[in-house]
């Protein structure tokens, strides 16, 4: 089966981008099971062009003409399935990826056309529309989500049926220690204390992740554990250095500087090395947990206790208690007090851990991309 991906985020380019993760992870993953994998993005992209996933830098803008290229370039690679990536914004104003998949369904009458929402938060009223337009004219879609599967169900009923649920995996893969390797030795390696509690907080930083909330948590927390650190695990993009500054102000009144370590950019084996270092892993999201958060995907699969806040959407995975620990958002005295209690209950933090492991095991790649490639087949079959 040959698969035409697209994504105008694809890396590694000079923004980091959580879609373009994804993609990378599918594209690979799908490679690895024995599909022929081809990537289009922006002319942006900064990699290599060979390889197992073969890249096509093309487009820097997705204008009207883009469809049309698009089309042609499907059919001269003869694709089975031609599969967008889709956030509101992601192709910036052009209408191209509003005529693709309708001129591709004319064009391309053999070919499955597939699109998968990620969000329908954000972008302007052209998105609000287009997002229905790109349901209707796609052969399928998935969500990634359970916020995006239920605002479709609510707000589109008519359309349920053409949208599958497929949700996103880990961004970071574990990296194995040195076997034998006491979790001093990988702390002391990373230059981290090894008296104290550790917690972790991973991400890009900008304002929704609730390390405002954090901080003011840490200040709390270290009048029962003094020795508590929070590393926090993240790029900062060049529009966010500005927050950046003020969570580092918010930090000096709060007499907690000492106790945060910022990493900034590290590759994924380096984070990977920071989240078994650690001892809890904490995102408290201002707008609540969600399996969309490829952060969250990665305490996970690292079986960490996870610290996180109330989701929107109800989940059918993430069960407080069991495989989560969740709390009001924007609540640091709430936080404090769930941090503190699996300090001094370890053998509740372990259980925690173990069950976020194993429901890691549902967000694998192999999984994914099993379920994607089946969805693909059937869609060649109608």
């Amino acid at each position: 089966m040959r698969i035409l991906m697209v994504c105008p985020s694809y890396p590694p380019q000079d923004v980091t981008c959580g879609v373009g993760d994804y993609t990378r992870c599918l594209a690979e993953e799908l490679a690895s099971q024995g599909e022929d994998v081809v990537v289009v993005t922006s002319d942006r992209y900064r990699g290599s062009t060979e390889g197992h996933v073969r890249i096509v830098p093309t487009f820097r803008r997705w204008f009207w003409d883009a469809a049309m290229r698009l089309a042609k370039l499907s059919t001269s690679l003869r694709a089975d399935v031609i599969h967008f990536q889709y956030t509101p914004e992601l192709y910036g104003r052009g209408m191209g990826m509003v005529l693709a998949p309708l001129l591709l369904r004319v064009q391309a009458r053999q070919t499955a056309v597939v699109v998968t929402f990620h969000t329908l938060i954000g972008g302007g009223f052209r998105s609000k529309l287009m997002a229905p337009y790109l349901l209707a004219t796609a052969h399928h879609s998935i969500s990634a989500n359970e916020e995006v599967t239920a605002l479709i169900h609510r707000r589109l009923p008519m359309l349920r049926r053409r949208v599958s649920e497929i949700p996103i995996g880990a961004n970071i893969p574990v990296v194995l220690v040195t076997p034998g390797a006491s979790k001093d030795t990988l702390r002391a390696s990373l230059g981290l204390p090894l008296k104290g509690p550790i917690m972790v907080h991973f991400g890009l930083i900008y304002p929704g992740k609730g390390l405002e909330t954090l901080f003011e948590a840490l200040s709390s927390i270290r009048l029962v554990h003094p020795g508590a650190q929070l590393v926090v695990v993240g790029d900062t993009r060049t529009e966010n250095r500005g927050y950046r500054d003020a969570l580092m102000g918010l930090a000096v009144r709060l007499d907690v500087t000492p106790a945060i370590i910022w990493t900034g950019s590290l590759t994924g084996e380096e984070v990977s090395r920071f989240l078994q270092a650690a001892d809890i892993f904490v995102v408290p999201y201002d707008g609540g947990v969600s399996i969309r958060r490829g952060s969250l995907m990665a305490g996970l699969a690292h079986g960490l206790p996870v610290v996180s806040t109330y989701p929107v959407v109800p989940s059918a995975y993430l069960r407080d208690g069991d495989n989560i620990s969740l709390v009001p958002s924007r609540d640091p005295r709430a936080l404090a007090e769930r941090i503190i209690s699996l300090l001094t209950q370890p053998d509740d933090a372990i259980r925690m851990g173990k069950a976020a492991a194993a429901l890691a095991e549902r967000f694998t790649w192999p999984v994914i991309a099993r379920e994607t490639r089946d969805l693909y087949a059937r869609l060649l079959r109608r």
